[in-house]
C-alpha cells in the first residue's frame, strides 16, 4: 500500500516465504518427534507440539488453515495407527487430539480473518483520510509512520519525514512545549492551532489533535488550515478598514434590513450604539420617501445607485449626504448583501443655498440698474427742455451737464448689456431662475 511508512501489507509479504518455511519444518519435526514417541510409548506431551505449525499456518494463511490441520491431524492418526497397530484406545485419543487441533485451527484462522479485515479498514482510513495522521514514539520523538496527506501536508515524501525529529518541525517552540505538557498531564490535545515547519522553510497552519497510544506512542491528526487562516486574516483586515473608514457605511441583507454599522456613520448620525440600527430598515432614517423606489429599481437593474439624499439624525435633524449603495455579489455572481456608503454634503449643500441666495441678489440688481437708466433719461430730458427757457451761458452750462449725464447712464446701460451674458451663466450653472425642489429649501432653513 503506498501512502504510509512500512504498512502491514509489506511486513506481510516480506515474512510469507519465511513462515512457509517454518511450518512446513515445525510440521516434519512435530511429527517426528511424535513417532519416537509413539515408540517409546510417551506420546501424551509430544502431541502438544502439533499445535506450533497448526497455529502458525491458521494464523498467517487463514484462508486454508483449516484445512492444514485437517491434512496433519490425518497424517497423525496414521502414524499413530502404524505405530500402535490400531490399537482402539490410542486411535480414539488420536482422534479426539486431532479435533481438538482442528478446532483450535478454526478459531485462530477466524479471529486473524477478523484481524485482518480491521487492518485492511483502519489501514485505509490512515492512508485516505483527508487529514495527515502521523505515529511518534514518545520518548525520543522520533515520527514512526505517517500517511500521504501529513507529509504532502508539510512538502516531504514519507520516506523523508520519518528520518526527521517530530519536535522539529514547529515552527513556534512555545507552542511545541505547551503541546508536550498538555499531552503528558492529559493524555491528548485537542484541536490546537499552531504553525509546521514546510521542507522549503515556509511556515504553515494546522489544526492539530493527538492522543497517547500503548507503547510508548502517540498518535496525532493534522488538518490544513493555512487558507482558512489567510482569510480570517484578511476579514480582519477589511474589518478593520471598514470600521476605520472616514467614510460612513452601513451593511444590510437583501432586504434594507440593517446588520453592521462602522464607527463614522455613528458619528454621522449622532448615535452612541451600533445596536441602535440592527435589524432596522435603511428608509427608516431617510427624510424624503419619494425617491426610495427610484433607488430599488436602480440597483435592481444596475446593481448600485449613487446620488443625494436627505436624512434624519438621532435628534430628527435632517441633514444632506451623497450616497453609493451597491448589491454585494458571490462568486456565482448571486446578491448576498447591500452596502451602502455615505459621505455627509450638509455644508456643500448650504454654501449652495447662500451662494444661491447671493446670485439671486446680483440678478435683482441688474435688473434694477436697467430700470434706473431709464428713470434718469425721463426727468434729465425734462430739465434740457426747461433749460431752453433760461438767458445766456445758463442754458448752454446746463445742456452740457446734461450730456454728461447721458453719457454716464448709456455706460450703465452698455454695462447692463455686458451683465446680460453673467445673467445666463448664472441662471445655466447655479440654478438661479430654477423653481425650487425642496431640498433647497431645507438647505436654506439649516443655513439659518
Amino acid at each position: 500500500m503506498t501512502g504510509s511508512i512500512s504498512p502491514i501489507g509489506e511486513r506481510e509479504e516480506s515474512f510469507v516465504d519465511s513462515w512457509l518455511f517454518i511450518i512446513v519444518t515445525t510440521t516434519i519435526l512435530a511429527l517426528l518427534v511424535n513417532i519416537l514417541a509413539l515408540h517409546y510409548g510417551t506420546s501424551a506431551v509430544a502431541t502438544n507440539l502439533l499445535y506450533i505449525p497448526i497455529v502458525i499456518a491458521a494464523y498467517w494463511y487463514p484462508r486454508w488453515g483449516v484445512w492444514y490441520a485437517a491434512v496433519v491431524a490425518a497424517l497423525y492418526i496414521g502414524i499413530v495407527s502404524v505405530i500402535t497397530g490400531g490399537v482402539l484406545g490410542e486411535l480414539a485419543a488420536s482422534f479426539v487430539t486431532c479435533l481438538v487441533v482442528i478446532g483450535v485451527a478454526a478459531v485462530v484462522a477466524s479471529l486473524a480473518i477478523h484481524m485482518r479485515r480491521n487492518e485492511v479498514k483502519y489501514r485505509g482510513i490512515f492512508n485516505h483520510s483527508e487529514a495527515g495522521i502521523g505515529l511518534v514514539n514518545s520518548s525520543d520523538h522520533t515520527i514512526k509512520e505517517v500517511n500521504r496527506r501529513f507529509a504532502d501536508t508539510l512538502g516531504y515524501d514519507p520516506a523523508e519525514i520519518v528520518a526527521i525529529p517530530f519536535t522539529r518541525i514547529w515552527s513556534d517552540p512555545a507552542d511545541r512545549d505547551s503541546f508536550f505538557q498538555i499531552l503528558s498531564n492529559q493524555g491528548n490535545v485537542e484541536n490546537l492551532e499552531t504553525r509546521f515547519t514546510t521542507k522549503t522553510g515556509t511556515s504553515r497552519w494546522v489544526l492539530l489533535s493527538a492522543g497517547m497510544l500503548p507503547d510508548n506512542q502517540f498518535v496525532c491528526t493534522i488538518v490544513d488550515i493555512t487558507a482558512r487562516k489567510q482569510a480570517e486574516e484578511a476579514l480582519i483586515i477589511k474589518d478593520h478598514a471598514i470600521s476605520s473608514s472616514i467614510n460612513a457605511i452601513v451593511i444590510m441583507d437583501l432586504d434594507f434590513a440593517i446588520s453592521y454599522v462602522n464607527n463614522s456613520l455613528l458619528t454621522m448620525m449622532k448615535y452612541n450604539d451600533a445596536q441602535e440600527f440592527f435589524h432596522k430598515i435603511l428608509w427608516e432614517y431617510v427624510a424624503s420617501k419619494d425617491g426610495i423606489d427610484t433607488i430599488k429599481d436602480e440597483l435592481h437593474r444596475n446593481g448600485s445607485w449613487f446620488g443625494e439624499i436627505l436624512l434624519y439624525k438621532a435628534n430628527q435633524t435632517p441633514f444632506f449626504v451623497l450616497l453609493w449603495i451597491n448589491l454585494v455579489k458571490n462568486e456565482k455572481d448571486n446578491p448576498v448583501c447591500i452596502m451602502a456608503s455615505f459621505i455627509d454634503i450638509t455644508d456643500r449643500k448650504q454654501m449652495e443655498a447662500v451662494k444661491r441666495s447671493a446670485l439671486e441678489q446680483i440678478e435683482k440688481n441688474i435688473e434694477q440698474f436697467a430700470i434706473l437708466g431709464d428713470h434718469i433719461r425721463n426727468p434729465l430730458a425734462v430739465i434740457v427742455g426747461l433749460s431752453s427757457l433760461a438767458p445766456g451761458d445758463i442754458t448752454d452750462k446746463i445742456i452740457l451737464q446734461a450730456r454728461e449725464i447721458d453719457r454716464i447712464v448709456t455706460q450703465l446701460d452698455q454695462g447692463w448689456i455686458e451683465s446680460e451674458k453673467v445673467r445666463e451663466f448664472i441662471k445655466r450653472y447655479y440654478m438661479v431662475g430654477v423653481p425650487d425642489n425642496g431640498e433647497i429649501g431645507v438647505a436654506k432653513d439649516m443655513a439659518k
